[in-house]
């Protein structure tokens, strides 16, 4: 019942967005018909294309997994490192500040010529783009604790890594996670970008494919179908950062 309840919101925001496009293509022809295709051709043409949709996402899931993973490792390790010492957060910051206001995708063609091969590059830029997100937000969570926590750390003579792992990082986690949340949109956005050039499938490649010989309605499909990926991924990520925030106000 509070599943039902807790949900009813958002299917009736799915119902009304649904309608309302229905309205506008179907109805009253409102929208560009070569843009906006009727809503009954959705299904057949996942039925159709479903083979290549899934081909497309284990593709896309083996450059987004490697790129994530390695941005939320090095993202938090060097983020807490960082935020814990005051003189290597002061030497580090205006460089940090600078390097990560450069939009990745402008980096595109010196990862196309520096690496080995276009997956390694791909991989390269969504990292990038992730690894700046998680470590602002992990130097700013840990920067932000309240320091009596480290100051009764130090009372109980409890070491470093202990001290890291035990204070630290579950003090700084919700802040972390929330900059993890938003490194994990960012991927996706990032996953067109680094799909444009030596691939031949993807989520994003899909979608770029088919725009490029004006299969709209193909277009639409490859959308909606990156967004339920999406959708569940950060369900997923939210069962897990329930787990980990189970002593905070909305757990």
């Amino acid at each position: 019942m509070n599943f039902i309840k807790d949900r009813l919101g958002v299917t009736l925001i799915f119902i009304g967005v649904l309608g309302g496009y229905v309205l506008l293509t179907d109805v009253f022809h409102v929208l560009n018909p070569f843009l906006f295709h009727s809503i009954t051709k959705v299904p057949p043409l996942f039925v159709e294309y479903f083979g290549q949709l899934m081909d497309g996402l284990w593709s896309s899931l083996s450059l987004l997994v490697w790129a994530y993973m390695l941005a939320l490792i090095l993202g938090i390790g060097l983020g807490a490192f960082i935020g814990s010492k005051k003189l290597v957060r002061k030497n580090l910051t205006p460089y940090i500040n600078a390097f990560s206001a450069i939009p990745v995708t402008l980096l595109t063609p010196y990862a196309i010529n520096l690496f080995p091969s276009f997956r390694v590059a791909s991989i390269f830029i969504i990292f990038l783009g992730c690894f700046w997100i998680i470590l602002g937000s992990t130097i700013t969570a840990v920067m932000t604790i309240d320091k009596r926590y480290l100051e009764n750390a130090a009372t109980l003579e409890i070491p470093n890594i202990q001290r890291l792992f035990r204070i630290v990082l579950p003090a700084a986690s919700p802040a972390i996670l929330t900059g993890c949340t938003i490194a994990l949109k960012l991927a996706f956005m990032l996953l067109a970008v680094a799909e444009m050039f030596g691939v031949t499938s993807g989520m994003g490649y899909f979608i770029q494919y088919y725009s490029d010989f004006g299969r709209f309605d193909l277009v639409a499909v490859g959308f909606i179908f990156m967004a339920i990926v999406l959708l569940i991924i950060l369900y997923a990520f939210d069962l897990i950062k329930g787990r980990i925030l189970h002593w905070t106000i909305n757990n």
